[in-house]
């Protein structure tokens, strides 16, 4: 009789750290699910600034038929697209930076070091193109929602882009 007593208040405390441990998946799982759809549109501002600055920054020699890119004209659209995508954004992010470099040399190059973070290239690399172009990097940090439980309060996101020049058609 008082073994059966005993485990009588098991259902309870099994059920409860049941629901616990449902509750902390399911929170990783919608905080998971917004990080990637952020990291998603972080690599779609920053391969569409990459365009536009590298659109807007392009330089043409006539007489020697040389393409090149401006870095002053590149970085102010940049700067102009980027002010653009991140108002849209609002408080879905925080911590926002970003860099910008280019490679101005017909024959292109390697920009070492650039992305800062490694992981932020999809393939790993440092910034690498074959003729002129604009490389973006951003940073920002995602809050989240129900991570904050466990103490991770927000996720920090690393996404680069690069654009390159590599001829112009009337």
């Amino acid at each position: 009789m008082r073994l059966i007593l005993a485990r009588r208040g098991n259902g309870l405390v099994y059920g409860m750290l049941g629901t616990l441990l449902l509750m902390l998946g399911t929170a990783a799982l919608y905080d998971g699910y917004s990080a990637y759809q952020l990291r998603t549109w972080g690599y779609q501002v920053t391969g569409e600034a990459a365009r536009y600055a590298a659109l807007r920054g392009v330089t043409f020699d006539p007489y020697t038929g040389v393409l090149s890119v401006d870095p002053a004209s590149a970085r102010q659209a940049a700067e102009a697209f980027m002010a653009q995508a991140l108002a849209g954004r609002g408080s879905a992010i925080r911590n926002v930076s970003w860099q910008m470099q280019t490679i101005t040399s017909p024959a292109g190059g390697q920009v070492p070091g650039f992305p800062p973070v490694a992981r932020a290239n999809l393939d790993g690399g440092n910034m690498r193109l074959n003729g002129p172009g604009v490389g973006v990097y951003l940073t920002f940090e995602v809050p989240t929602s129900w991570l904050g439980v466990i103490g991770m309060s927000g996720l920090t996101l690393h996404t680069f882009s690069a654009a390159e020049i590599t001829g112009i058609t009337p």
